[in-house]
């Protein structure tokens, strides 16, 4: 299941299908997972689901803008760096919350990891020292949490795109997600993620039924037992809609949720 927000049995559940499912039925809910997950995430603009990744910045090339001169320091001398006039103190990565820096490296010429060599154990900055998240949240384990996603630097972040190398864990524990932490409730990104599948489900069912009955007014009352079909569930599958498709109260319960961009880096 794509990102693993939520499982097939939960969907089933929420459905009534829990006890007895065929494999059309199953098939129908299992596209309609996929694709109102995909629509969340989209929605979100990063994967909410706690995981490891691995990114490179500036994604940018700030090299053509208007440019600055900085006095940067090292153990041995004093130098002045060309910037963009654009670039700033402050990096955002791509997942939120910020969990963990396993590691920050930069190399001028890292070249996003191709070159041979680049981002050496020499290149490693030191968090609190050279670099470090917007903290602004302890969680139920008495660690810090990056809610936005932003890192600052002592200095101005490098202007050479894949000159930057993080490796960090962002997004919420599956007890987040399940409303059964004491302390972040992201319940709502999972409770949008149902009720955005049960809706594709009923959907196509409601389509099913109409064609089977030939039914062609609206249907006030649905009951998915009650009726039995032999088609092809890919062609039913088609019908969930589609990956930008979220209904307006979908997109409330995601509100405070979403990654609000910076033109940063």
């Amino acid at each position: 299941m794509p990102f693993g927000i939520a499982d097939l049995s939960e969907v089933l559940l929420q459905l009534g299908l829990s006890d007895t499912v065929t494999e059309a039925e199953r098939a129908i809910a299992q596209e309609a997972l996929r694709v109102a997950t995909g629509a969340v995430v989209n929605y979100l603009q990063y994967n909410p689901v706690l995981s490891t990744h691995t990114e490179f910045y500036p994604q940018e090339d700030f090299r053509r803008e208007g440019r600055v001169e900085i006095w940067e320091v090292s153990d041995t001398q004093a130098y002045v760096r060309q910037l963009s006039e654009f670039v700033t103190n402050e990096l955002q990565v791509q997942h939120i919350p910020i969990r963990s820096i396993q590691s920050l490296r930069i190399d001028y010429d890292g070249r996003f990891g191709k070159k041979s060599g680049s981002f050496a154990a020499s290149t490693e900055k030191v968090e609190g020292d050279d670099y470090w998240p917007q903290y602004d949240l302890i969680d139920s384990d008495s660690k810090s949490v990056c809610s936005d996603g932003i890192i600052r630097s002592e200095g101005r972040w490098p202007d050479v795109p894949g000159s930057v190398k993080i490796a960090y864990t962002a997004g919420y524990t599956d007890k987040e997600l399940h409303g059964q932490d004491s302390v972040i409730n992201a319940s709502p990104i999972l409770d949008g993620v149902l009720d955005e599948s049960v809706r594709r489900v009923l959907k196509v069912y409601s389509r099913m039924k109409r064609r089977i009955s030939g039914f062609s007014g609206p249907l006030t009352t649905e009951s998915l037992g009650d009726y039995s079909y032999s088609t092809d569930s890919a062609i039913w599958m088609k019908l969930v809609g589609g990956s930008m498709d979220l209904l307006p109260e979908t997109e409330q319960k995601l509100s405070r949720f979403v990654k609000c961009d910076m033109a940063v880096m």
